[in-house]
């Protein structure tokens, strides 16, 4: 017997395409309770427009079917309510319809309770969510003054010569902490996707801060490239070449998209789109003077 085995990608994307869930979730809280209050207004106007001989309400206090418009709406709301005070009964057809009414009405207040629930859920959730968020971007912040203090204590070590070679080898492992910082950065800023529930986009201030502590960590990244070239070391590895290029690349791509989305103004995303140019083509032209240099150290 040969099993029809369904993939998972192929089963995510046909309940992706159920949009009744995600219409759902779009209502609120006073769209279900509107809609839960015109259900019961529906059913006052069935037992109004169709009483008749066979089926009817029956007021017990007064003795005598109902005829007052307001006295079906009313029954029809303490029906929906499973109150029933007794004093308004349904006779006949109307028994039947008393009870889907019943039934339906039960439904939609569990509708509205879980509605409830899910409001608080959601308030909760997106406070976690904001703290974590925000908790993400110091981190980021901290992870960018780590790489220029570490940069930084090279740095003298590289002028008086006293770095080793192995050190100089591996210079690699000091720049990658950036590739990893700057792709965390580069998801933060995207434009959120509107089916994702819980989403939030940095705001105008710490964007600010974030991008002005790249281009000084890019500045830092650039005196540690002038060092090396002055003092005339070995240091020019393909590891750590091509690392310093792919932070270059990184920082090109992320300026590219914080520039579509608009979070900071645009007077101050050119000054600092103007300062982080210009550092780049420093160390574009240091790059150029270190190969240049090692060309002549091999002749």
């Amino acid at each position: 017997m040969i099993r029809k085995v369904v993939p998972l990608n192929d089963w995510y994307q046909k309940l992706k395409r159920n949009r009744l869930n995600y219409y759902f979730d779009k209502l609120t809280f006073l769209d279900i309770f509107m809609l839960w209050a015109i259900v019961v207004m529906g059913f006052g106007f069935i037992y109004y427009f169709f009483s008749s001989s066979y089926s009817y309400l029956y007021s017990t206090l007064q003795h005598s079917p109902v005829t007052r418009f307001f006295d079906y709406i009313y029954f029809s709301f303490i029906t929906a309510t499973t109150t029933g005070f007794g004093d308004i009964i349904p006779l006949g057809n109307f028994k039947v319809v008393a009870v889907f009414q019943v039934i339906f009405g039960l439904l939609l207040l569990a509708v509205v309770t879980s509605k409830l629930v899910s409001i608080k859920q959601d308030i909760i959730l997106s406070e976690v969510y904001e703290i974590s968020f925000y908790e993400k971007i110091n981190r980021l912040r901290s992870s960018l003054l780590l790489f220029r203090q570490t940069i930084s204590r090279l740095l003298p070590r590289i002028e008086e010569k006293t770095i080793t070679k192995r050190e100089l080898h591996d210079l690699y492992i000091y720049i990658a902490p950036l590739v990893d910082t700057l792709h965390e950065i580069e998801q933060i800023v995207e434009k959120p996707d509107e089916d994702v529930v819980f989403t939030k986009v940095v705001d105008p201030v710490n964007t600010e801060l974030i991008f002005s502590s790249i281009i000084h960590s890019f500045e830092k990244l650039h005196e540690l490239i002038v060092a090396l070239n002055h003092t005339k070391q070995e240091w020019r590895h393909d590891i750590t070449l091509g690392m310093i290029h792919k932070v270059i690349q990184s920082n090109k791509v992320l300026f590219e998209k914080v520039m579509g989305v608009d979070i900071i103004p645009q007077q101050k995303m050119n000054d600092l789109n103007s300062q982080n140019e210009k550092i780049m083509a420093q160390i574009a032209e240091s790059l150029m003077h270190s190969y240049g240099a090692s060309r002549a150290k091999i002749r």
